[in-house]
Order: C-alpha cells, then sequence, then structure tokens
C-alpha cells in the first residue's frame, strides 16, 4: 500500500507528460505539416524552416526590437524566462536579445562567481543570445538578505542599454519576484524606476507574472487544460461546425498587454539543456525536482507595464 502511492503519482506525471507532448508539440507540428504550403511543397522561400509557435496573442507583439531580459543570478535566465526567451529569439521575430544579470551567483563564496559567470555565459549560447550580449555585474551581494538599490539598478541600466535603431524592450520580475527574493524584487523596482525615467517613448517593460505554490508546481497540468481547449475551439468548434465562437484561452482579441508563452517539447529539451550542462554546479538533487515540476519551463506570462 505503502509503494502504491509513489507508483500512482509517477504514473499521472507520466501520462500528463505524453498528453502534453501531444498538445504541445505533436499536433501543432502536424498543423504545420498540413497547412504550411512551403512544407507542402518542399519549395522553402525563407532561410528557416516553418517553425510552430505557441503565444498569445499572435502573431508576437514582441518583433524586431533590443529585448534585455534583466536577471538576478546565473540561472534564472533558465528557471524562471526560458519559454518567453527561446520564443522571443527565434529568427523570425527580428529581435536581438540580451542577457543583464546583476549578480555572479557568489552568495557562498567569491570563488564561485567566476563560474557561475561563466556557466551564464555557457546557458545563454544553447539558449540562442551571443556571448557579446550577455552582461553580469559583480557589484551587486547576491543573497536572500540583499536588498539591492533602486536608485544603483537604475544607474546600471543606464549605463548598458543603448539607444538604437530598434526600440528597447525590458523584461524581469514583477514585484513578487516569483518566490519573494529580495533581488527578484529589487530588481522589479529598480527596472520599473529606470522605465519610467527614461526619455525613450518606444520603450516597453514587461514584467513575469508570478505563479502561487500550486500553480508553480503543477508541471503540466493547467498547460494541457488550456491546450486541450485551445484545439478544441480552433479545430472543432472553428473547422467541424463552421461557428464563429471562441472559447480559447488564446483569444485573437487577447491585449497586447499580456503575453502567454508555451513550449513545445524542443523548446524544453533547450531548457534542459541549458539548465543542466550550462548551469552543471548548480545541478544539486533538489534541482532536478524544480526541472519536473516547475511549470515556468513551459509557461510564462508577460504583462506590460504601462507609464
Amino acid at each position: 500500500m505503502i509503494l502504491r502511492l509513489p507508483l500512482l503519482v509517477l504514473k499521472v506525471i507520466l501520462t500528463s507528460f505524453v498528453v502534453w507532448i501531444v498538445l504541445s508539440t505533436t499536433i501543432p507540428q502536424a498543423f504545420v505539416r498540413f497547412t504550411e504550403p512551403q512544407v507542402q511543397t518542399n519549395h522553402y522561400q525563407k532561410s528557416t524552416y516553418p517553425y510552430n509557435s505557441i503565444t498569445s496573442p499572435t502573431p508576437l507583439p514582441i518583433q524586431n526590437s533590443s529585448v534585455y531580459f534583466v536577471i538576478g543570478h546565473p540561472d534564472d535566465e533558465v528557471m524562471f524566462f526560458s519559454p518567453s526567451l527561446i520564443e522571443i529569439t527565434k529568427e523570425k521575430n527580428g529581435n536581438e536579445v540580451h542577457l543583464v544579470c546583476f549578480s555572479n551567483g557568489d552568495s557562498l563564496h567569491e570563488s564561485m562567481g567566476r563560474i557561475r559567470g561563466k556557466e551564464l555565459v555557457n546557458s545563454a549560447r544553447i539558449l540562442g543570445v551571443d556571448e557579446s550580449r550577455v552582461t553580469v555585474l559583480s557589484s551587486y551581494k547576491d543573497g536572500m538578505n540583499e536588498t539591492w538599490d533602486s536608485d544603483k539598478i537604475k544607474k546600471s541600466l543606464s549605463s548598458i542599454i543603448t539607444k538604437g535603431t530598434k526600440p528597447a524592450v525590458l523584461v524581469t520580475f514583477d514585484e513578487n519576484g516569483v518566490s519573494n527574493h529580495p533581488n527578484h524584487i529589487s530588481l522589479y523596482y529598480g527596472t520599473l524606476n529606470y522605465f519610467q525615467s527614461t526619455g525613450d517613448k518606444s520603450s516597453k517593460l514587461f514584467i513575469l507574472k508570478s505563479l502561487n505554490f500550486w500553480e508553480k508546481y503543477s508541471f503540466t497540468f493547467l498547460t494541457n487544460i488550456e491546450l486541450f481547449v485551445d484545439h478544441l475551439s480552433k479545430l472543432v468548434v472553428g473547422n467541424i461546425l463552421n461557428l464563429d465562437i471562441n472559447i480559447s484561452f488564446f483569444s485573437k482579441n487577447s491585449s497586447s498587454k499580456s503575453i502567454r508563452f508555451y513550449s513545445d517539447l524542443n523548446m524544453l529539451s533547450v531548457s534542459y539543456a541549458a539548465m543542466s550542462y550550462g548551469h552543471f554546479s548548480q545541478m544539486v538533487w533538489f534541482r532536478y525536482g524544480w526541472l519536473i515540476l516547475s511549470r515556468y519551463l513551459t509557461f510564462n506570462h508577460l504583462i506590460e507595464v504601462t507609464r
């Protein structure tokens, strides 16, 4: 009886994962296969293969921009932002993606900072971000008891973000910092301070919505429900019954103030590689549990902040 419960939990997790693969990867790829003229004729007009994306709204509002992911520690880019980072980095969106990390992860010992800074570069390479666009700041102390000054963060961002031909888009944590981490929360207020004071009116700021405990560790359960409803809306109601009814979470009229990103199996594989190979020093025993159960690896909800 004691052994049955863990086996049951394992079966539920595996079943949910298989269902997620079908909903997030198999069905969308089949849709591209049978609806994309380039794939059907094997005659390609672009240098990249048509790649499926699951975002709401569609097309992605963040395009042809200089995007700065403002993170607190090496590995934040994978553990929390990988679905949005990978999607925004895709060549079809025309973005120039940067990582700005406000500490080198030296909370245990200063020698670890050198290792983790290099690991961030390795992870960024796997995620599709060039080393030249990775900035690691060592003047901010990593730690659960450390609060970073908002004006200092604003000054740091002002020296890093340069005005160019592409509009600047900043992405960082919300006021809850995913897990109430003081470093993450400091970045929210510091980045907001910079955003509100900048004279560049074309710039945008998006914050990552913090999930409650149950949603954070819901694995693929909630995502499966959302994807199933979306497929039901598109395939059954729209194509079979020919009714113009939208019961989807992915409303075509969704406000650009909010963007939802869903990973498929290919994107999740990249996230696993970036974390397990790029950030090898952080792969302690409990991190594997995070990789299995965390919803942040398959789902991001970015909310635009208005001035």
